[in-house]
């Protein structure tokens, strides 16, 4: 494992050109249940130790909390209202689009990825672009039975993938590890690492409903039982143990490619596709229905020694800011720092102009058809969500009222609507909010009388992990 001095150097604030780019991403991670973002719990020495000796954003904000239309939006620097990807598992890509990945190709960049979701996969066109795409779950399992989409079998593929790159080449390595996801069952010994600890608190319990096999509202079915616990803190420490197991997967990741001199000039970044509900409001291990920052809010930490001073930023950022800001580093020159409707993040990473944060981070959720799908808007004290469908308006505001409010800073857990009060916070929101949306959209790529695009036929090992992921029936 790498010794955290050897991530922590620092540099004079400049842009560096044609960089090797690390895209590190773990599959539903939200990012107060890292140490370095307040966890109570110690989860993540490996990237507490980057983010230590890097910039750490404090509140990135996902475009959609669910796996394909989060990353439709990160690779495209689109929102999903414009690039039809929203809601379910199994809509395809639409070839249009230009990716970050065939940008970084057209620069010389060698273009790999090792992916462990089946909603990333090449059947949806995530693979555009890239020159080699693995993906685990379609791959024979070795023969000494890993799990073939956990981060053991990941980290064999990457070793495969990087072991002969030649070191005179950039490149882009997009790496995506699907722990902490459903079922929390990481391995031996990283299962129980948190169970029944100090933080645990037995008496919460979670309602079981034994008459249906999964569930995600107000409880749980019985294919959701882990170990035969009912306790609510048993599943919190089970998926604090899953974030554990794959830091510590991050860090013989980063050994490795150390090892073999591919960490030099190599700007890393880590983040996540979307976060998960822990039964807050209710809702229980899961994702993509509501815009609670519980899904929405996800780590981003970018590591570069010798060109990044180790920094907080708190303003508000997008994830669809992520493909500029890597353009940039590849040495593409973007035109005032924009690419399609995300703007780089080198002013703020580089502490020279802080005030080129925006003022507002967008996001969309729920499982409502088009157009009545939430959408959310935070200037990072203040989040204001917009629900047209009844059925997601009663858990959202707690009444049948479309607007809810709430306040940070002082109700982090999004229990207080504040709507209605007649605040000037609830005005300059719901006008970001219809700015945003009333605009042309910036590129029409599918069918104006769906509210999706097309589908493609899927591999039958996708599937199949689709299912045991609980996406598909």
């Amino acid at each position: 494992m790498l010794a955290s001095s050897q991530w922590m150097a620092c540099g004079q604030p400049e842009l560096p050109g044609r960089s090797n780019i690390l895209l590190i991403t773990i599959d539903t991670l939200r990012a107060d249940h890292l140490s370095s973002y307040g966890h109570y719990r110690q989860t993540s020495p490996i990237l507490d130790g980057l983010a230590q000796g890097g910039v750490r954003f404090e509140f990135p904000i996902v475009q959609w909390p669910k796996t394909g239309p989060s990353f439709a939006s990160i690779f495209t620097s689109t929102y999903p209202k414009d690039n039809g990807i929203v809601r379910k598992i199994g809509t395809r890509l639409p070839d249009q689009f230009l990716m970050l990945a065939e940008l970084l190709k057209s620069q010389g960049y060698a273009t790999r990825a090792v992916v462990a979701n089946g909603a990333v996969a090449s059947e949806f066109n995530f693979n555009q672009g890239f020159d080699t795409y693995l993906e685990s779950w379609k791959l024979t399992p070795p023969e000494d039975g890993l799990d073939p989409t956990g981060a053991e079998m990941i980290n064999q593929l990457v070793t495969t993938v990087m072991e002969s790159h030649p070191p005179d080449q950039p490149f882009f390595l997009w790496v995506h590890y699907l722990d902490p996801h459903s079922p929390y069952e990481a391995p031996t010994p990283w299962t129980d690492k948190f169970v029944d600890d100090e933080f645990t608190d037995p008496t919460v319990k979670v309602d079981i409903d034994y008459a249906h096999p999964r569930r995600q509202m107000t409880g749980i079915g019985r294919e959701q039982i882990l170990a035969g616990r009912e306790d609510l803190d048993f599943y919190i420490s089970r998926y604090d143990s899953e974030i554990a197991y794959v830091d510590s997967k991050v860090g013989e990741l980063l050994t490795f490619l150390q090892d073999r001199g591919l960490m030099q000039d190599t700007l890393t970044v880590i983040t996540s596709d979307h976060g998960e509900s822990l039964g807050e409001h209710q809702y229980f291990f899961d994702h993509g229905r509501f815009s609670f920052q519980s899904c929405l809010r996800v780590p981003l930490i970018f590591h570069h020694p010798g060109v990044l001073k180790p920094r907080v930023d708190t303003s508000p950022v997008e994830l669809l800011q992520l493909a500029p800001t890597l353009l940039e580093a590849a040495g593409v020159e973007l035109e005032a720092g924009q690419w399609m409707q995300g703007k780089s993040l080198w002013p703020r990473l580089l502490g020279t102009d802080t005030a080129s944060a925006p003022g507002y981070a967008f996001s969309e959720a729920g499982y409502a058809v088009k157009p009545l799908w939430q959408r959310a808007v935070t200037d990072g004290r203040f989040k204001l969500i917009y629900a047209q469908d009844w059925g997601e308006q009663r858990w959202i505001a707690g009444k049948r009222k479309p607007f809810a409010l709430f306040d940070l800073e002082n109700d982090p857990g999004e229990s207080n609507n504040l709507i209605d009060q007649g605040r000037e916070d609830e005005r300059r929101l719901q006008t970001a909010l219809h700015k945003l949306w009333s605009q042309p959209p910036f590129q029409v790529l599918v069918d104006e009388g769906t509210d999706e695009g097309g589908h493609e036929e899927m591999d039958e090992e996708t599937r199949r992990q689709l299912k045991a992921l609980g996406y598909i029936q």
